[in-house]
């Protein structure tokens, strides 16, 4: 091997390390919630599976909870894209994703209590993590025509 290919290879082993102790971490943290909250499994493998399967399904979702008043807010259809929409479609999601992974899974059980009170708080978290977050801007303004122009001469 080369130089500059291990060095690739150490920087993404680095990188990929950092990131699944970081999904870990977040995986403690919201087991430790959702065993207050009533989760039962009958092996560590099973639970592991669904700590997994929640990590991966999530992340599109919160991807698109987060997206999508952002959204609505530059096309001026709501006036925050930090106000109760965005609980809402996280607590709605985090809820739905909870559901139909233990729907699926036998070997996992949560009363419907106990994940919605935890997408409740997760939705909470996120919404107090995105306060500080810019608004975006309005489609008539300045601001995003300069962006427009920029991708547009891109292209």
């Amino acid at each position: 091997m080369e130089a500059s290919q291990i060095k690739n290879l150490k920087i993404i082993v680095i990188c990929t390390s950092i990131l699944g102790i970081a999904l870990l971490g977040f995986a403690i943290f919201e087991y430790i919630f959702l065993k207050i909250f009533g989760l039962q499994y009958n092996s560590i493998g099973a639970l592991l599976l669904f700590f997994v399967l929640y990590v991966f399904l999530e992340m599109p979702l919160s991807l698109i909870a987060n997206a999508l008043p952002k959204a609505l807010k530059s096309l001026d259809i709501i006036q925050s894209s930090k106000g109760w929409l965005s609980i809402i479609l996280n607590t709605c999601l985090t809820f739905g994703l909870i559901k139909v992974i233990d729907t699926f899974m036998d070997t996992i059980s949560i009363t419907w209590q106990g994940a919605l009170l935890f997408a409740l708080i997760t939705a909470l978290i996120n919404w107090k993590l995105g306060e500080q977050d810019d608004e975006p801007p309005m489609r008539d303004s300045e601001e995003f025509k300069q962006i427009e122009q920029r991708l547009s001469s891109k292209k």
